[in-house]
Order: structure tokens, then sequence, then C-alpha cells
């Protein structure tokens, strides 16, 4: 079975309170790395000149270049999308450094000048001996609402270990004027108890065109990983690409659909765990 190249994940929020950074390494010959791998993929599949979907309503066009001693770093385009962004880079090292598709960036982006970030992924492709494609996707929590967000993106880290001193930056406006108009979101408001006695609370449901997202709450630390596994009116099974704290006090979770939009009148919520075991009572909703 041939390796495809790693992809790697950062998390902001640590349960200390204090805000940290924890690493996940993902290979995709590992079985677990199933979902984070299909995520990464969904990210360059979308900015793939083959991909049939059109996003490019949704897409930002950069296309700038700046230089520093480790070499070239251009930005390409940048995605919105519910609570998240979406970079394509390409990266061209100096002469003489040591890169190949095992080294990433972590992106820091400020919105409006704010840090918005709770996760921050990554996949480095190789294109040849000297040029790279860099996919990031950094999910958020309660990002801004306006129609044009000023986005600072700053490539400061290189492997996540060690800092770059002057990072690659960009300072661009971004439109997420079209993606709020088919933004759909269904307020659900309902409360469960799981098999173990814990209660969740499921807020909203959130959907976009790129992908669809489940916001749930708890009252106290979960005693394992809850996802959702979406059961749609014609009888298909939607598996999560991602699930993500929200908050320092790891009570606010989303858990995410890759290129999943609500189309149909009713489907079924049904908290699982990382397995496949389904953990409570589904919840029934109504599309848009």
């Amino acid at each position: 079975m041939p390796v495809e190249p790693q992809v790697h994940e950062v998390d902001y929020l640590g349960k200390s309170g204090k805000r940290k950074r924890w690493v996940i390494i993902v290979v995709s010959v590992l079985v677990v790395a199933g979902v984070m791998l299909a995520s990464t993929r969904f990210v360059s599949s979308i900015f793939s000149k083959n991909d049939k979907s059109d996003f490019s309503a949704y897409k930002t066009l950069v296309g700038k270049t700046t230089k520093n001693d480790y070499g070239q770093l251009t930005l390409n385009e940048v995605m919105i999308d519910d609570n998240q962004l979406l970079l394509n880079a390409t990266f061209e090292p100096a002469k003489g450094m040591n890169f190949n598709y095992q080294v990433f960036f972590f992106p820091q982006v400020l919105v409006n000048g704010q840090d918005y970030m709770v996760r921050n992924g990554g996949q480095t492709i190789a294109q040849s001996a000297s040029t790279y494609t860099i996919y990031s996707s950094v999910k958020m929590r309660d990002l801004p609402k306006d129609e044009i967000l000023q986005l600072k993106i700053l490539y400061n880290d290189w492997n996540w270990e060690k800092p770059i001193e002057e990072p690659w930056t960009f300072e661009i406006e971004a439109s997420q004027k079209q993606l709020q108009e088919d933004r759909k979101v269904i307020a659900v408001n309902k409360t469960i108890k799981l098999n173990d006695g814990q209660e969740i609370k499921v807020g909203n449901v959130v959907s976009t065109p790129i992908s669809t997202t489940v916001y749930f709450e708890t009252k106290e630390i979960l005693n394992e990983t809850i996802d959702f596994k979406i059961l749609t009116e014609s009888g298909k099974i939607w598996r999560p690409d991602s699930s993500y704290t929200l908050n320092e006090a790891h009570t606010k979770w989303g858990v995410r659909f890759d290129a999943q939009y609500l189309s149909d009148k009713t489907y079924k919520l049904i908290p699982v765990t990382t397995g496949d075991i389904e953990l409570g009572p589904a919840i029934k909703i109504r599309g848009k």
C-alpha cells in the first residue's frame, strides 16, 4: 500500500483553561486516521482544477507572493465556510533548504483583528523537487458575519515547533456574501440523554454548499468523544469528517461533514462513538 502525504492538525484549546496547542499527527496508513485524512483530502479537492463541483462563488483569488530566508510563498486562494477558512498556497524553498512533504505550516489567521482559531490542520503535497502545495483548514468559533472580512494570515510556524522570525504575511479582504445567502441554519435546541447518563444539547445545524456542521454542548466534560452521523430522508448515512472543541472547558463542540448540503425535508441526527457505536436516541430535524 503506497504511503500518502501526512496530515497534521493542531488543537488550540487546552483543558487547563490556558491556550495550548496539541498536535495530532495523522498518517494515512492508520485506520484511525481515515476521518481527518478525508477532511484534508476534501480541502485539496475543492481547490483542484479537476474538481467538478463549482465553489468559485465562495473563493477569493489572491495570487500574492512574499519571500524570506526559507523561500517564496504564494497565497493562491482563500475560501470562507461556516466557522472555517480554507487556504491554498504554493511554496518554493530557498536553494539548499531541506524541505519535503513531511514539513508543515500552521498559519495564524486574524479576522477583523481578532483570533477565533480553535484548530489548524494542514497538508503538504510535492508538485516537483522545488515546488509544494500547502493546504490549510482553519477551524474557528463565532466567526463574524460581516459580508467582507479583513484577514491577516501569517505563516509563522515551521512544523509547529519552530517559529519563523520573519513570517510570510498576507493582508486581504475576503467576501462571504454568497456563503451567507446559501447558508442554512436549523435551530434544533433539543437535549437528549446518552446511554451513560450524560446529557447533551444540540443547538444548531448549519449547512452550506461546502459543509454541514452540528453544534452541541454539555454541562461537563464528556466521558468519551462524541460524533454524530446523519440519516437522510432517502436512507443515506453521512459520517463525520471532523469533530473539535469550541471552548477551553471542552463543553462546546462542532461535528463537521464535508461536501454535504442539507436538501431533504427531514433528517435524523444520531450520536455515535468514533467507532460508529450508537450512544443514544436520534434527533429528528427538518431541513429548509
